[in-house]
C-alpha cells in the first residue's frame, strides 16, 4: 500500500497556472472554485481550505415564491457643492466661491478663464462663452496663452489642481490660409459624454466668418472636428462663425454669427455628431444673428441679436414642422441688443435681454415657452448699465444665479442675481467675467 500522504496546507498559497502541474507545492492548486481559508480551530488557529458557504434564500428556498420588495442601504457619502463665477483682471483672483449662493470668497488658486481680452480680435460680445461643470470638475476656456501667438486652451479645474486638456493648435478652415492662431474659444457644452467646443478664428469671407465645431472624448483624450468648419468657402458652411449650441433630438445644433446687422439672415445648422460629415441647414432667415440656445418643454429655442431694422428676440421652433416663429420681441432695432443665456430651471425657462440704449437689462422668463415676462428688471433694481453684458446661469440648492459681465476687465461693477423661494436678489458685485457652473466634489 501507498505511502499516506499528510498535507495541512493545500490551497493557502493560491492557484498556479504557470508552474507544471506536477511540480507544484503541496499547498499550490490548479483551481479553487467556490473555495475560501478560514482559521480552523481544531489545528490551533492554522489556516484550512473550506468550501464558501451559499446564500441563505430569504424566501423560504431558492427560486421559489415572489420577492414583493426591497431597500437600498447607500454608502455613506458627502458631496460639496461649490458656485465658481469667474474673474477678470482687476488683481490676482481669479474666481470667486460659494456653497450657500450668498456668501462669496475670492479665490487665486483656479487658473483664470479667459477674459474679455482675449475676444478682442473676435469683435463681438454676443457668443454664449459657457464653461462646462462635467462628472467632479470644471472645463473652461483658459486665459493662460498670448492671443494671436499661441492657440487658446482648454482647461480642467478639480477642486485641487488646474490641468490644461488640451490646445485647440490646428485651424479648422480651408480658407484661413496663413494658419493663424484662432482668436478664441466662444462656447462650451456637454452632451452624450463629449465636451464641445466652439472657436472663432481668422479667414472666411469675412472677419466674422470663420471658425469650427470640436469634440473632445474626455476619456480617451481624443479631439475630432465636427462635419466642416464654417467660413464661406465651399463646402463650408456660410453665414456666421458659430457662437452657441444645443443638444436636441440626438442632433447638435449650432447657432451662427457674423456681426452684420441685415435683417433676416440669422441661420442655425445642424448634424449628428460623429455621423454626418456635413452640416443641415434648418433655418437662415431668423431676424438677426443667433446669441443662443437652449431646450424646454420638449421644443428648441434660439436667442437673436437685433439688427438695423429689427429687435432681439426669442425664436421657438416647431417639434414636428421645424418651422421657427417669434416667441418673445424686444424693444427695438439698432443692432446692439440680443437675448441671451437661455437656461431651464425649476420647470420655467429663463433669458435675459440686453439692450445697449437705454440701457434694457432684464431678466426674461415663461413657464410654457410663449409667453414671456419681465422675472427681474435688473437696470431700474440693481443698477445694471451698459456694458454689464449676461453671461451664464447656473443652479446651486434649488437658486437660480445670473452672472453679469463687469464693463471693463479690471473693473468691479459686475454682479451676481440669486432667486430664491421667488424672490430676486443681488448677492454680490464684483470683476465678474460672465462663467459660473457648480462644482461637485466627494469630501467623505
Amino acid at each position: 500500500m501507498a505511502e499516506t500522504i499528510k498535507n495541512y496546507g493545500f490551497g493557502i498559497d493560491g492557484v498556479n497556472l504557470v508552474t507544471d502541474p506536477l511540480k507544484l507545492k503541496d499547498s499550490e492548486a490548479t483551481q479553487l472554485q467556490n473555495a475560501e481559508l478560514l482559521d480552523d480551530e481544531q489545528t490551533g488557529g492554522r489556516t484550512a481550505l473550506k468550501q464558501r458557504g451559499g446564500f441563505a434564500a430569504l424566501n423560504g428556498s431558492a427560486l421559489s415564491g415572489s420577492v414583493v420588495g426591497g431597500t437600498g442601504w447607500p454608502l455613506k457619502t458627502t458631496y460639496v457643492r461649490t458656485l465658481h463665477a469667474s474673474r477678470q483682471a482687476e488683481d490676482s483672483n481669479t474666481w470667486k466661491t460659494s456653497t450657500n449662493g450668498t456668501t462669496w470668497v475670492d479665490t487665486a488658486t483656479p487658473a483664470a478663464a479667459a477674459i474679455d481680452s482675449k475676444f478682442a480680435d473676435e469683435n463681438n460680445k454676443r457668443d454664449a462663452r459657457r464653461m462646462v461643470a462635467f462628472r467632479t470638475y470644471l472645463l473652461y476656456p483658459g486665459n493662460g496663452y498670448t492671443q494671436d501667438t499661441d492657440p487658446p486652451i482648454v482647461v480642467l479645474w478639480d477642486g485641487a489642481a488646474s490641468v490644461t486638456v488640451c490646445a485647440i493648435a490646428a485651424p479648422g478652415s480651408i480658407s484661413n490660409s496663413s494658419a493663424a492662431p484662432i482668436f478664441a474659444i466662444v462656447d462650451m457644452f456637454v452632451a452624450e459624454g463629449n465636451l464641445y467646443v466652439l472657436t472663432h478664428e481668422p479667414g472666411g469671407s469675412s472677419t466674422h466668418n470663420c471658425g469650427q465645431v470640436l469634440s473632445l472624448d474626455l476619456d480617451s483624450g481624443v479631439l475630432r472636428q465636427v462635419a466642416t468648419a464654417f467660413s464661406g468657402t465651399s463646402p463650408e458652411i456660410d453665414g456666421g462663425a458659430p457662437s452657441c449650441m444645443a443638444y436636441y433630438k440626438g442632433q447638435l445644433f449650432v447657432g451662427l454669427n457674423g456681426e452684420a446687422t441685415t435683417d433676416g439672415i440669422g441661420k442655425i445648422v445642424r448634424c449628428f455628431p460623429g455621423v454626418d460629415t456635413t452640416w443641415t441647414t434648418d433655418v437662415s432667415n431668423l431676424s438677426g444673428h443667433v446669441s443662443s440656445l437652449g431646450v424646454f418643454l420638449g421644443k428648441l429655442y434660439a436667442g437673436t441679436q437685433s439688427s438695423a431694422t429689427s429687435a432681439e428676440k426669442i425664436y421657438e421652433r416647431s417639434p414636428t414642422a421645424g418651422t421657427w416663429a417669434a416667441v418673445f420681441t424686444g424693444v427695438g432695432a439698432g443692432a446692439n441688443a440680443f437675448c441671451g443665456c437661455l437656461s431651464v430651471h425649476s420647470d420655467v425657462l429663463y433669458a435675459v435681454q440686453y439692450h445697449e440704449t437705454a440701457p434694457t437689462i432684464h431678466i426674461k422668463s415663461s413657464a410654457d415657452g410663449t409667453t414671456w415676462a419681465t422675472s427681474r428688471d435688473c437696470d431700474a433694481s440693481d443698477g445694471a448699465v451698459a456694458g454689464n453684458l449676461p453671461g451664464q446661469m447656473a443652479t446651486l440648492s434649488s437658486a437660480l444665479h445670473v452672472v453679469f459681465r463687469s464693463t471693463t476687465t479690471s473693473a468691479t461693477d459686475g454682479f451676481i442675481m440669486r432667486l430664491a423661494s421667488g424672490t430676486w436678489t443681488k448677492v454680490d458685485t464684483d470683476n465678474f467675467g460672465g462663467q459660473i457652473a457648480v462644482l461637485v466634489q466627494r469630501s467623505a
